[in-house]
């Protein structure tokens, strides 16, 4: 698979099924899920904890967990069809093709390891450069990242970094190799607010360079700011997708309104927030049982 830019979308998922199998238990993950990421936009993925989205990011990237099994539909990442490939396949991809900019960027990080030697294992890997060669374009990368002091952090551990600086880590590692789909799980939630509008605004100025991102997130506030188009989902299903401005000026789906009823509203803060009707929520899983038995799901 090249890194060069195929046409299309850089990441098309179609009709989508995921099973979990454990124990001589089934459960039904997703049910058919399609969406797409074009090159140089960004697609939210959006709704409550339990939907389905990591399960998404987790297919995309190959990282699905054990027992877990595509029975249907297909992945398309950089014009080519990836459903089902083996890890062997995945390793020179991930990273070079597909990156993760993941919600706890200490987690991310070794963290008995110097920044600098993990940011030269990735060039190393994917870009060939080892050394003093890796070590100048590291920096570079957080140059390009805004970071201040970029030989300093280089040589420190994560845990001498603030939460702001190793999201700007793991970010600069994700775009280390250019890769055509960044895909960023809630990646400003263990931010505070200042850092969340930098990290945001940074993720928007790279997306300039070509990159497709998928933005896994709760937020509609930063939806509204950052992206281009949604998909809203849940109970492992996409109730509905469009351009950002038409879905939250028409939504159609109830599920989607509920979501904005309860979404603060700063051109309007005198409205009075509408929690997500636990009816309605009922109405959903009824429905995704339905869709279960018709399909000889369990």
């Amino acid at each position: 698979m090249s890194a060069a830019a195929a046409p299309g979308p850089v990441l098309r998922i179609e009709d989508l099924h995921l099973q979990i199998h454990d124990a001589g238990r089934v459960t039904t993950i997703l049910r058919g899920v399609s969406l797409a990421v074009p090159a140089g936009r960004i697609h939210a993925l959006v709704g409550e904890s339990g939907g389905g989205k990591s399960m998404v990011t987790r297919a995309a990237t190959g990282l699905l967990p054990a027992g877990a099994r595509i029975t249907a539909g297909r992945i398309v990442l950089a014009g080519e069809d990836v459903t089902g490939w083996k890890e062997s396949r995945w390793r020179g991809v991930r990273g070079r093709v597909v990156s993760m900019v993941l919600q706890d960027p200490l987690t991310a990080l070794n963290p008995g390891r110097r920044i600098g030697a993990q940011m030269s294992d990735v060039l190393r890997l994917h870009r060939g450069l080892a050394g003093a060669g890796a070590w100048a374009e590291a920096a570079a990368l957080l140059d390009r990242v805004h970071v201040r002091e970029a030989q300093r952090v280089l040589r420190s551990y994560p845990h001498e970094l603030s939460g702001g600086m190793r999201q700007r880590v793991v970010i600069a590692m994700a775009w280390a190799c250019r890769p055509q789909l960044i895909i960023c799980d809630e990646p400003t939630t263990a931010l505070d607010v200042t850092v969340q509008k930098q990290v945001l605004r940074l993720i928007r100025e790279l997306t300039g360079e070509g990159q497709g991102v998928l933005l896994v997130t709760h937020d509609l506030g930063v939806v509204a700011k950052l992206c281009h188009s949604m998909s809203v989902i849940h109970g492992g299903r996409v109730l509905e997708s469009g351009a950002v401005e038409e879905v939250y000026a028409r939504p159609r789906h109830p599920y989607t309104r509920a979501l904005l009823a309860a979404t603060p509203r700063f051109d309007r803060p005198g409205d009075a927030l509408v929690p997500v009707d636990e009816a309605l929520i009922a109405g959903l899983d009824a429905q995704a049982q339905a869709y279960d038995r018709e399909r000889g799901l369990r």
